[in-house]
């Protein structure tokens, strides 16, 4: 008695073996195109986008680029911009995070200073003016020179004169 449960013509022997070895052979869809895992790529288009306002994508970019370029001299760079886009795309907690890992990572060189900025920068955001105040403070206690230490007193005056209005406000 033969069984027709599994009938096995050559053809489909065949059909199956020439399937088998073009997976084998061919790297399939899998692997990208070396001219977009370059880091030169990655990080212009991930800049292009955090530029134009996509947020979102410009996260990922920044991510791929440190996945695929993890001791790039760049990478500071990258995570700064990474936490811009955050800040951009609203999630001031992530960003408030990294932009304070930053701050403390790299102390005194241009992306340590710059974070530093940006964590007051996010405070006041969040409406955690008082928190701002006191980085504005801090900031502008450690680089009083730097160019954004004119932002830094223009924040300060903008926080001081709200908080009196607030004060003058409550009195009525």
């Amino acid at each position: 008695m033969k069984s027709t449960l599994f009938p096995l013509h050559p053809f489909f022997i065949i059909s199956l073996v020439t399937v088998n070895l073009l997976f084998t052979i061919t790297p399939g869809w899998a692997g990208e195109p070396k001219e977009y895992t370059d880091a030169a790529s990655i990080m212009a288009f991930a800049d292009t986008l955090l530029h134009h306002g996509h947020h979102f994508r410009a996260i990922m970019e920044y991510e791929r680029f440190s996945y695929f370029h993890p001791q790039h001299p760049a990478i500071p760079k990258s995570q700064f911009n990474t936490a811009c886009a955050m800040k951009g795309a609203g999630n001031y907690t992530a960003a408030l995070l990294l932009f304070t890992s930053l701050a403390k990572k790299y102390q005194g060189t241009t992306p340590g200073i710059e974070a530093s900025f940006q964590q007051a920068e996010v405070f006041y955001l969040m409406h955690d003016h008082q928190s701002a105040l006191n980085h504005y403070t801090e900031f502008l206690s450690h680089y009083p020179q730097h160019h954004l230490a004119e932002k830094a007193r223009s924040a300060l005056e903008k926080i001081e004169k709200q908080s009196s209005q607030g004060r003058q406000k409550t009195q009525r």
